[in-house]
């Protein structure tokens, strides 16, 4: 009996040991690849940075960024904050560049619905939340309570522009029905934005979105698929992306057979200092963000220590998502020029 007793005791001890050296090596592992502060970056984004509330000021953005055509805001899906950063970005735009379509990642018959929704006399709150309710099939994690009051704020917005200001929106991804992989979906999205100038004489128009993180890149990663970004570059399109990450943030983590989920389907270990998502260089920004804060940084100023680093694009997933490795000889600003850090966001609310 005593053998017995003595033998689990040791068992015990060896798998508590065991856990105890992997959770050093995964934390040790993390800090090298996060990598620490750099003197010439972290003095860099002090003079490059914009704390934005409710408006924004735009003191970052440059001729180089006006004289875009598309504006495109990447995110990883979940987040509160960027569906509030979406709306004033979208209405920074209208208002300073006459952006009145947006680019939106759904099918174009949801598309068809939302504009039906911002051009009603009244909210049609049942129309609204059909389309929230839609964007479950293709992205679980952005359809929430945020979502559709987004989409409200909007429709306000729209009763206070004139006509030919008014806000539309494009649908360009695949049909939320269909699953089929024979067409990549950032094909598919080139072929639908490009069809819809068109057909509707926009041409010459300017255009703004919010996609997923990937979506908005300008190159892919080495070896990897071309972004919807880099295929509107690649046929004239001028672009500017600008990407979200987040620091000490709650992801919203929607019920879904592929992973556990928390009973309040939130989740806190999604940030881009870890542990399950890394961030090569997201330590420099760590002192200059204040706690609940949304934060605008521009990268691509001349003599940007962007322009010669891999820093901000080297990303490694544990669990969720997909690693991501640039190209051989890109740097951070062939795949964007700027970045939200979200501070202390909260993560989606469920639609009720």
């Amino acid at each position: 009996m005593k053998k017995t007793l003595r033998f689990f005791k040791y068992a015990l001890l060896s798998i508590l040991t065991i856990l105890l050296l992997l959770i050093f090596y995964v934390f040790i592992s993390n800090r090298i690849f996060i990598g620490s502060q750099e003197q010439k970056f972290t003095d860099y984004l002090k003079t490059n940075q914009e704390q934005i509330s409710d408006n924004m000021e735009g003191k970052l953005f440059d001729d180089k960024f006006y004289n875009s055509q598309i504006f495109l805001f990447g995110e990883v899906h979940g987040f509160a904050d960027n569906q509030k950063m979406d709306a004033i970005f979208l209405k920074f735009l209208n208002k300073k560049e006459g952006v009145r379509y947006y680019v939106a990642e759904m099918d174009s018959t949801n598309a068809d619905k939302l504009n039906r929704f911002l051009k009603g006399s009244t909210k049609d709150q049942n129309l609204l939340t059909e389309v929230v309710t839609a964007v479950r099939k293709r992205i679980p994690q952005q359809s929430s309570m945020e979502l559709l009051e987004k989409w409200s704020v909007v429709y306000d917005y729209n009763q206070t522009l004139a006509d030919s200001l008014k806000i539309s929106v494009l649908g360009v991804d695949t049909d939320f029905d269909n699953n089929s992989r024979k067409v990549s979906r950032d094909s598919a999205m080139m072929v639908n934005f490009t069809n819809s100038l068109k057909k509707l004489h926009i041409e010459n128009e300017k255009f703004y979105g919010l996609f997923g993180f990937y979506h908005v890149l300008q190159r892919g990663a080495n070896g990897g698929k071309m972004p919807f970004a880099e295929r509107l570059k690649n046929s004239g399109f001028k672009v500017s992306s600008i990407i979200s990450y987040t620091l000490d943030s709650e992801m919203y983590l929607p019920e879904n057979p592929q992973f556990p989920t928390p009973a309040d389907q939130k989740i806190s270990m999604i940030n881009a200092n870890g542990p399950f998502m890394l961030v090569k260089g997201i330590n420099d920004f760590s002192e200059l963000v204040q706690p609940n804060s949304i934060n605008l940084f521009k990268l691509d100023t001349k003599d940007s220590p962007y322009a010669k680093s891999d820093k901000l694009i080297t990303i490694k997933s544990r669990i969720f998502g997909e690693s991501f490795n640039p190209q051989q000889e890109a740097s951070t600003l062939d795949y964007f020029q700027y970045i939200i850090l979200l501070k202390n966001s909260e993560a989606l609310s469920p639609l009720k």
